[in-house]
């Protein structure tokens, strides 16, 4: 479709007064229903309503929601990956919900576009989606699983809390057309933490395009977009 001006940008929407000891910032939408799809406005078609970016960390940027390409409808999340000679050696560009279903998902699925790809000296510059379940072991608050759509060859970090699971092991991403994902959810939890978070574990869940180890001076440039998510149960 042909491309209009993005709608005004919103801060994080209003949530619930809630958090954990662990995350103060985290503020789940309660979610009644125990199948379809948890997320609010999944296919962006209703611009940023009901998505929210962390802008209480110093690594996060702003998204978008327009017009410039979309996978169905009219509207996508549009990630432009900027990293200027100054920036931050992180920065991360995502959408966000934090939902609280009676049960756990056991699928998140939905397609991505790699539009342009130049991450220049970054040693690491990647295309992920990140569950966070509040779901403590031990000293963990959370535990996570990362899954690498595209980008990277090996695990980006060796994180205590995190596992990480690859859709698409490769440096170069395909450029220029949507790419479907679907995720196991449950059975990766399964598989790599040894259970699956009981029902009613509150979670975050990220969709990103992201950068790490730039050295200063150098640039990134990438632009990914996301559309047609679902977060649930079908």
């Amino acid at each position: 479709p042909a491309a209009a001006p993005a709608a005004p940008r919103a801060k994080s929407p209003e949530r619930p007064a809630s958090g954990t000891p662990a995350d103060p910032h985290f503020r789940p939408r309660t979610v009644e229903a125990r199948t379809g799809n948890f997320l609010v406005n999944a296919g962006f078609e209703d611009g940023e309503v009901g998505w929210s970016w962390l802008d209480w960390s110093n690594d996060w940027a702003p998204f978008a929601v327009d017009e410039t390409r979309a996978a169905a409808g009219k509207r996508a999340a549009h990630l432009t990956v900027l990293g200027r000679p100054e920036d931050r050696p992180t920065r991360v560009f995502g959408v966000v919900q934090e939902l609280a279903p009676p049960v756990f998902p056991t699928r998140i699925s939905g397609k991505y576009f790699v539009e342009r790809w130049e991450p220049g000296a970054a040693r690491k510059a990647y295309v992920q989606v990140v569950v966070i379940a509040m779901w403590p072991l031990g000293d963990l608050p959370s535990r996570q699983l990362r899954y690498v759509l595209d980008g990277v060859t090996e695990p980006p970090y060796n994180m205590s809390n995190a596992r990480y699971v690859f859709v698409h092991r490769r440096a170069q991403p395909e450029l220029g057309r949507w790419i479907d994902f679907a995720l196991d959810v449950q059975g990766d939890y399964r598989r790599l933490w040894g259970a699956v978070p009981p029902d009613g574990t509150p979670f975050r869940v990220l969709f990103e395009s992201r950068y790490d180890d730039k050295p200063l001076g150098s640039e990134v440039h990438n632009v990914v977009y996301y559309d047609e998510l679902f977060v649930g149960v079908p």
